[in-house]
């Protein structure tokens, strides 16, 4: 069974979050400063929630993690990472795909990421013999 956490952009591996390592204490106390700010109330496609239980809060992160991620702000999208692999332990992939009408992200509980085979590399070689 993987212990991963694993952030797609367009079926592209971006982000790993491994379950089996320790997150440090100063991050999980950022992590808790999160939840404090989005105990105010979270935007979450063009609604206002007052009260955002669990699954509107990772909706909530994992978008601004796409949204980071577009911007180049990896450090920032890894934090964003952290917070789903901690807060949603049963989170296996977070899929980010580019579409026509902007940025889809779709939060996969029950899907382990499974690397694809590696392709078969052909090799040409020339038969001569030295003569």
């Amino acid at each position: 069974m993987s212990q991963l956490l694993v952030v797609l952009v367009d079926d592209q591996v971006l982000i790993e979050f491994d379950h089996a390592k320790p997150v440090p204490e100063n991050q999980l106390a950022y992590l808790d400063q999160m939840d404090r700010r989005m105990d105010d109330g979270i935007e979450l496609q063009g609604e206002f929630i007052a009260d955002p239980n669990e699954e509107q809060r990772a909706k909530f992160v994992a978008q601004n993690m796409a949204m980071l991620l577009g911007e180049g702000q990896d450090q920032a999208a890894v934090a964003m990472c952290t917070y789903l692999g901690v807060r949603r332990p049963a989170l296996k992939q977070v899929k980010i795909s580019s579409t026509s009408a902007g940025i889809s992200v779709d939060l996969d509980h029950e899907n382990s990421y499974e690397k694809p085979a590696p392709e078969p590399q052909v090799v040409m070689f020339n038969p001569k013999l030295n003569s």
